[in-house]
C-alpha cells in the first residue's frame, strides 16, 4: 500500500497517478526532487465508496466526515514511514485526473504534517474529493463522484525563500514565475508573480526583480532541471521552491492550450450598425433564440415579456408558429419565404461584409409588440418545462436547445444534458462587435482564445449558483473554486492573479479565453469579450 518513490513501482501510473510517476523519474535522473513515498491509489478504494455511498444521503459535508471517520487501516505503517522523512511533512494529491490541466488544484493539500497527523491528513486528502467545489468540477466533466481512485504523494515539507513554475515555452525559450516565499499564494491566484526568460540555454537571463529575487544560478538550476525533464519524458512545466537549495516539487506535461474562437471580423473594422444585433444575440441566446426570435426581432424588440394567462398544452408548436407570423409581419412576406429571407440575412450578418444585410434590417416592419410578449412568455414556459424534465441545470441553458431536441424530451426520448454546451454561432460576432466598438481594459493575457458573453459577477459563494452557461465569468481574484463554472464559462477577466495560477491552467486546458489584472465597472448589465491574445477585455451595455 506504501511505496517509496525510489520503488520502481513508484514508475506505474496505475498505481500513483501521473504527477508521483514524473517525479519518480525525475529522482531517477538525478534531478533534484525530494524523496517520499506514495500512498497507492488502491488504498483509497473503500474510503472513495463509502463517501459515494454517504454522499447519496448526507450530501457533501456529510460525506466528507464518514471518509475522515473511517479508520485507515494501515495507520502505524504511515507514521513509522512519516518518521524516515522528518517532522514536518507534505501530504497532496496524485490522481489520474490531475494528469489533465483542467483539474489543477481541485484537491486539497496538507501542510506542515507531524509524522502522527499523517493517517488523518490521507483521510483528509481522500475527503476532499467530496468537497463542493470538486463535486462541482465533476458534475461539469461528467464524472461519477467517488469512481476514482485517490494516490496520496508524501514528502518533507520546506520553507521556501521563494518559489514558483517554470514554462517552456513553443519557441523553445524558458520562462520562470517567481515570488517570495512560498508559491501556494501565487498557484491560488492571490498575486502576481515576478518573472524571468531565456530564449537559448547560453543567453542571459532577463528580468531583473526576479534575478535579483533568486540569482541567476538558481534560475539555471530550474532552467536545467526543467530542460532535462523535457528531453526524458515530455515535462514542459513545473513548481518549484528554494529552501536552502532549489528543488523540482512537480513536473508536468501541458498540452497545447487550445484556443477558442477567432472573430470574424477585425474588430479594429467593425460596422457599429452591428451593436444592436450583438445585443439581441445576447437577449435570445442559443439555437432557440436563432429558430424562434432572431428571425423577427431583428426589426427591433419593445417588450421582453408580457403574461399570457394559461399556458397551452403544445407550446412548442403554438411557439413555432407564432414565430412565423411574427417574421412575416417584419419582412412583409408569407411566413415561408419570411423565414427563409431571415436566414439568409443571419447568414449575411455573420459573413465577412455585412453591409446589404444591415440595409435589409434597416428596412423591416416593427412586429405586433403583444404578439412579441406572447411569444417570449411562450420560449420561457419551454425554458421551465425543460428544467421541470430534467434536461437542463436551469432555464438559461435551455435557450441552447433546439426545438428538435426540445421535442424529444417533451416525448421522453431524451433526458441527459450535454456536459458541456460550446460556442454559438452568433459568439464570434459578438466578441468582434465588443472589442471594436465597446470600452476596452488591458490587462495579462492569461489563456489564449477569444469569447463573448453577459457578465457574471462571481464575488460570493452564493453567486456562483447565479452563473449561466456562455457567460464571462468576472472575479476579483483567480481562485480555483471559479473552476467548476470554466467547463461552460465563455470567457474569465479577474482583477488580480497570475497567468501561473492552477484557475488559468484550467482555463488553458478547457479553451477558455482569459485575462487577469482587470478590474470591471460594478455594472453587471454587460456583455464582455475577452481577448486571451492581448489581454484586451471590452465591454457593452447590456442594454442602450
Amino acid at each position: 500500500m506504501i511505496l517509496d518513490l525510489d520503488d520502481e513501482a513508484s514508475l506505474d501510473p496505475e498505481r500513483v497517478g501521473s504527477k508521483v510517476m514524473r517525479l519518480a523519474m525525475g529522482r531517477r535522473a538525478d534531478l533534484p526532487v525530494l524523496p517520499g513515498f506514495v500512498v497507492e491509489g488502491e488504498s483509497s478504494r473503500h474510503h472513495m465508496e463509502l463517501g459515494a455511498e454517504t454522499l447519496m444521503s448526507r450530501g457533501s459535508g456529510g460525506a466528507r466526515l464518514a471518509v475522515v471517520a473511517e479508520p485507515v487501516p494501515f495507520a502505524d505503517d504511515l507514521i513509522s514511514q512519516g518518521a524516515s522523512l522528518g517532522i514536518s511533512l507534505v501530504a497532496r494529491s496524485s490522481t489520474a485526473l490531475e494528469g489533465s490541466g483542467e483539474w489543477s488544484g481541485a484537491f486539497t493539500s496538507y501542510l506542515d504534517l507531524t509524522p502522527p497527523d499523517l493517517p488523518k491528513a490521507i483521510a483528509g486528502c481522500w475527503a476532499a474529493a467530496f468537497s463542493v467545489e470538486a463535486l462541482n468540477r465533476q458534475t461539469a466533466a461528467g464524472i461519477e463522484p467517488g469512481s476514482f481512485l485517490m494516490p496520496i504523494l508524501v514528502q518533507p515539507a520546506l520553507g521556501p525563500e521563494s518559489g514558483g513554475t517554470a514554462e517552456i515555452k513553443p519557441d523553445g525559450a524558458i520562462v520562470v514565475y517567481g515570488v517570495k516565499g512560498s508559491p501556494a499564494p501565487l498557484l491560488q491566484g492571490w498575486i502576481a508573480a515576478l518573472e524571468a526568460r531565456q530564449v537559448d540555454q547560453e543567453d542571459e537571463w532577463s528580468g531583473e526583480e526576479l534575478i535579483d529575487l533568486v540569482g541567476t544560478e538558481a534560475l539555471d538550476s530550474v532552467a536545467s532541471s526543467l530542460r532535462e525533464a523535457h528531453r526524458l519524458f515530455g515535462a514542459n512545466r513545473s513548481e518549484w521552491a528554494i529552501d536552502g537549495n532549489v528543488w523540482i516539487l512537480q513536473l508536468d506535461v501541458v498540452a497545447p492550450a487550445q484556443p477558442a474562437l477567432q472573430p470574424t471580423v477585425s474588430y479594429e473594422e467593425i460596422d457599429p450598425g452591428l451593436v444592436p444585433v450583438a445585443r439581441l444575440a445576447m437577449i435570445a441566446p442559443g439555437k432557440l433564440g436563432e429558430e424562434l426570435v432572431i428571425p423577427w426581432a431583428l426589426a427591433g424588440l419593445s417588450e421582453r415579456t408580457g403574461p399570457i394567462g394559461e399556458q397551452p398544452d403544445n407550446v412548442l408548436e403554438r411557439a413555432t408558429e407564432l414565430c412565423g407570423q411574427l417574421t412575416s409581419q417584419a419582412w412583409g412576406l408569407a411566413p415561408d419565404e419570411a423565414l427563409h429571407a431571415a436566414r439568409e440575412c443571419v447568414r449575411g450578418l455573420r459573413g465577412p461584409d455585412p453591409t446589404a444585410a444591415l440595409e435589409q434590417v434597416g428596412n423591416l416592419n416593427t412586429p405586433d409588440p403583444s404578439d412579441a410578449a406572447v411569444l417570449f412568455s411562450l420560449v420561457d414556459a419551454l425554458c421551465t418545462a425543460m428544467v421541470d424534465a430534467g434536461a437542463v441545470s436551469d432555464p438559461a441553458a435551455a435557450w441552447h436547445l433546439s426545438s428538435e431536441q426540445i421535442r424529444a424530451v417533451i416525448s421522453g426520448t431524451r433526458r441527459v444534458p450535454e456536459a458541456r454546451i460550446g460556442i454559438g454561432q452568433w459568439e464570434p460576432l459578438v466578441a468582434s462587435v465588443v472589442l471594436g466598438c465597446g470600452t476596452q481594459h488591458q490587462g495579462t493575457p492569461a489563456s489564449p482564445g477569444i469569447g463573448a458573453g453577459v457578465r457574471s459577477i462571481i464575488d460570493n459563494a452564493d453567486a456562483m449558483a447565479l452563473f449561466s452557461p456562455r457567460e464571462v465569468v468576472t472575479a476579483p481574484q483567480a481562485i480555483p473554486n471559479l473552476a467548476p463554472l470554466l467547463w461552460n464559462a465563455a470567457g474569465l477577466v479577474t482583477g488580480t492573479g497570475s497567468p501561473t495560477a492552477h484557475l488559468f491552467e484550467s482555463a488553458r486546458s478547457l479553451g477558455v479565453p482569459a485575462v487577469c489584472g482587470v478590474t470591471l465597472p460594478g455594472d453587471s448589465e454587460l456583455i464582455v469579450a475577452v481577448d486571451g491574445h492581448t489581454g484586451v477585455v471590452a465591454t457593452l451595455p447590456y442594454f442602450t
